[in-house]
Order: structure tokens, then sequence, then C-alpha cells
């Protein structure tokens, strides 16, 4: 299949992927809170699917290196979410032990199917990943239009019909996935095991780079979680939910259609720093922020944020990670910085909000940027990429 068709099919499994995703994601904080769950039991049930997500993805990058296939799994754990996401908002009042598990499954195979998804897209081709930030600005077309469609849905059907919903975008995307290549793997004639990922952590730069990034992403996770919360104090409503998602999405467009471009000019490692330094700003002015209004359109501040860390975080991990581990490395390392923020961010919030309230939690979050951001000087990228 030429390069231009491939690209295609890529944004179109993108965007009806991240239709889907949203469904199942924009509205788990309003569901939760209107089963009954205080703050503290919210952190305790999003933390759980950590553990699913941090070994779940370890595990299906070393399966994709192990038996060659990406394209495969992604189908196979798609199915798997399709069935988590629908037991979750089917049960819509408080039963912890059920939501436990139901959420700690969803959120792991949220995290495994667009982690590999975007792994997928990137072992695809070179011509993929020098155009992974366009193909990825399609995701968030998809989550744009799916989230004021997900809060549609909610008014007219209620939560359970978020289930059949997602189940309907997901068979859509395996059916447009159906005539794409899988992902292009490096055979060395022996059998990938589990010990070959110590590869990974032994090589220093990958290492720094998990410690960037998973600090990073312990801050940027509290978005979905603490500045909701904080909307929804502040008198906010599920349409304010819905219409901060969608505003998100839409302000990161640009800087996806131009990553490659950027990231060219930029290099990596200075990449890397400004959105970091973005961050910081963009939670700043979450602690200073009084009303949800304002809480919405500092999230705007998403164009120069997400999509620059997203980019960056897949690029740099490929060119650290040797070419027969190119899978586990991506998926090991979205273990680590993608799980152990869904582990973290929900307990620290969550405890430091009960005790100190949203600015405080938010003015912690964005000081706390300040160790990645030294780090990063420290990063010595590869030769072909700017410094």
């Amino acid at each position: 299949m030429r390069n231009n068709k491939i690209l295609i099919r890529q944004f179109m499994i993108f965007a009806i992927v991240f239709v889907g995703l949203a469904m199942t994601n924009t509205q788990m904080i309003p569901f939760l809170i209107d089963a009954g769950y205080s703050p503290e039991q919210r952190g305790v049930l999003l933390s759980a699917m950590a553990f699913v997500s941090i070994f779940g993805q370890l595990w299906a990058g070393y399966l994709c290196d192990r038996y060659q296939t990406v394209k495969r799994f992604f189908n196979l754990f798609m199915i798997l979410f399709v069935l988590a996401n629908a037991a979750m908002y089917w049960v819509t009042e408080y039963n912890f032990f059920f939501h436990l598990l139901a959420v700690s499954m969803m959120g792991g195979f949220f995290r495994i199917v667009s982690g590999l998804l975007e792994t997928w897209t990137i072992e695809t081709s070179q011509y993929s990943r020098d155009n992974f930030g366009m193909i990825r600005a399609f995701g968030s077309i998809g989550w744009a239009i799916g989230a004021p469609i997900t809060s549609w849905i909610l008014s007219a059907y209620g939560y359970r019909a978020i289930g059949l919903s997602f189940a309907i975008f997901a068979l859509l995307s395996m059916v447009v996935s159906r005539k794409m290549p899988d992902a292009h793997k490096v055979v060395t004639g022996q059998s990938i095991r589990f010990r070959d990922v110590k590869q990974l952590i032994e090589h220093k730069p990958y290492l720094l780079l998990l410690v960037i990034f998973v600090l990073v992403n312990i801050v940027f996770t509290a978005d979905m979680y603490t500045v909701i919360d904080k909307i929804l104090a502040l008198g906010g409503t599920n349409d304010d939910v819905a219409f901060k998602w969608s505003f998100q999405a839409i302000t990161e467009l640009p800087l996806f259609f131009l990553g490659a471009v950027v990231l060219k000019w930029m290099g990596g490692k200075k990449m890397m720093i400004f959105a970091i330094f973005m961050y910081f700003i963009r939670f700043f002015l979450y602690a200073v922020a009084t009303t949800p209004f304002q809480l919405v359109m500092i999230s705007g501040l998403q164009f120069a944020t997400f999509p620059l860390l997203m980019v960056v975080q897949k690029v740099l991990i490929d060119d650290e990670s040797p070419a027969h581990l190119k899978s586990s490395g991506q998926m090991f390392a979205l273990s680590l910085y993608g799980g152990l923020s869904a582990l973290l961010t929900p307990l620290l919030s969550g405890f430091l909000v009960g005790s100190f309230g949203y600015d405080f939690t938010l003015y912690a979050l964005a000081f706390s940027l300040l160790v990645p951001l030294g780090l990063s000087f420290l990063y010595k990228p590869k030769s072909k990429l700017k410094t």
C-alpha cells in the first residue's frame, strides 16, 4: 500500500478511535461523582487502573515484539476494552468493589489501546513516524467531536448508553484497520524474552527520559482529575466538562499538524524543555482561576503543552530504544509515565485536595515541574536531533 493511502487510513483510524475514547473518558469523573464517591474514594478507584495499565502495557509491548505484530494485539485489547467499558457504565449506583474492578480494567485498557495505536503508527514506516504529529491531530479531531456527542448521549439516554456507543466506534475502527499494514519489525532470529527489556533500563539516556516523563505526566494527569473536580466544585456542569475537552482538542490541532516541522526546527531537547515550562504556566494559572469559565479558557494552553509533549515522548523514546525492542521500548515507557501517573496522581491529588483544597494542590503540582525541567537540561539527545 502506498504511503499516502496508508496515511489517509491512519487519519481515519485515529479519528474514529478517539471519538470512542472521548466517550469512555470525558464523563468518568462526573459519573463517579453522581454515583456518590468522595474525592478520596475516587482517588482509590482511579489509581486502581494503574495496575492494569502498568503491567498490561509492558506485557502488550513484549507480546508485540515476541510475535512480530502490533495490529493483532490492538484488535484483541480493543475487544476487551469494549467489554470493560460496558460493564463500568452499566452499574450507575454506588458499588465500590464492583467499580474498583471495572474502573481499573476500563482505565487500563484505555491506556493499552491508545498506546498500541500510537506504537503501531510509529512502527509502520519512517514516513508514518515523520508524520506522527499530523496523524495524531486526527485523534484530537475525533476527541473534539466525541466529547459533545457524549454529553448529548448522556443527557438523552443516561450513562448506560455510553457503553453501546463506544462499541459501535470500536467495531468501525477495526473494520477500517483491516487493510492497514502491520508494524515493521526487525527480525533477529531469536525469541524476545522479558529479560531482554533490561537493555532498555540499562541505557542511561532512556532511563533519564523515563524519569522526566513520569514526573511531567504525574502533573499532566491532574488535568483530567483535579482540574475537572475544581470546575465542578465551582459550580460547573457536565456540559462545561465536555466543552473543556473539546476546546483542548481543538487548540492542540495546529502543533500536532506542525509537529514534524517544530521538531526539526527546535530539536527534541528544546521542544521537551519548552513543553514542560508551558505546563508550569498552565497549572499555575489553574491554581489562580476562580470560575469554571477561567479554568476552561486556561485549558486552551493545551496548544503549547500536550501536542509537543506527545510528539517528543514518542520520538525520543523511539530514538533511545534498540531496533529489535521498539514496541517494548514504547510500551514499557508508556507503562511507567502513563501508568505511574495514573496510580499516583489520583491518590496524591485526592489527599492534597481533601487536606488543603484545590488551589494549594494545583500550586504544588505546578512547582513540582521544576524538577523534570531541571533534569531535561541533562539529557543528551541523539546527534540527528538538534540540541
